[in-house]
């Protein structure tokens, strides 16, 4: 948010050089200087403060994020009695299904990637690795989303646009709510190739007692084993009920 206040535009100034610096660990301070056009001398006073308090490291010339962060992720995991429920629900459904499954939410207009677990077949995809990801192109976004109104997610679109990750990604508001009233229709939401090329995706949203979303579980898996015939008669009833068991859970907690 943009402020005529120094103070906290050096704190925005120091979020921006983490959240790089996590994007494109390991890197030196020559690398981050120009990449983010920052005079080296004040880059350097950025980098020790940011040492000084812990959140970064510097090995062999070269600056990584710190464990400290692994305290706050740990937090936000625990927090919430409801969520230790979801990992043990992950990690029964990775193992039933062999496939990667996830428990995504929905943050400041992106899917955060909350829980993950990985079964015997699953596989480790380098955009899965991270945090975060879009709504649009991924199961579990377009799951959440399908319990909005179609005002909420044009106002989403408008603030984050509709991103091109795949040939598949559907890039046009008009086809996106087309894709979400389909997916409400059917109960669940489908990724075919639209984040990762070659990895399809099928999630159900788990809502709250007014059915807005409070999250959503999702399967992902090669195109050839998770396919539409597959996902229609066979996942989708497992995710179904796995849905429908946490959001029983949720309402007694």
């Amino acid at each position: 948010m943009p402020t005529n206040d120094k103070s906290l535009k050096s704190v925005t100034q120091a979020f921006h050089i983490l959240e790089y610096i996590r994007e494109n660990e390991p890197v030196r301070l020559t690398t981050i200087s120009t990449d983010l056009s920052i005079a080296k001398s004040t880059m350097h006073r950025y980098l020790s403060t940011l040492i000084e308090n812990k959140y970064l490291v510097c090995q062999d010339g070269q600056y990584l994020i710190s464990s400290a962060f692994l305290e706050y992720a740990n937090r936000i995991q625990t927090r919430d009695p409801f969520y230790p429920l979801v990992n043990a629900k992950i990690q029964q459904l990775a193992n039933e299904t062999g496939e990667l499954v996830q428990f995504i939410i929905e943050e400041y207009g992106r899917a955060i990637y909350l829980f993950q677990a990985i079964g015997d077949n699953g596989v480790q995809v380098g955009n899965y690795g991270k945090t975060s990801g879009p709504l649009h192109s991924t199961a579990g976004g377009k799951a959440i989303m399908s319990t909005w109104n179609d005002d909420r997610v044009v106002d989403l679109c408008e603030q984050t646009g509709l991103s091109k990750k795949t040939e598949q990604t559907i890039t046009s508001v008009s086809d996106l709510l087309t894709e979400l009233a389909e997916t409400r229709s059917r109960g669940y939401a489908i990724n075919n190739q639209e984040n990762v090329v070659g990895l399809n995706a099928i999630s159900v949203p788990v809502c709250n007692e007014s059915g807005t979303a409070i999250g959503a579980v999702s399967i992902s898996g090669p195109r050839n084993r998770l396919t539409e015939k597959k996902c229609d008669t066979e996942l989708k009833d497992i995710l179904l009920s796995v849905s429908n068991e946490l959001e029983l859970n949720y309402r007694l907690l």
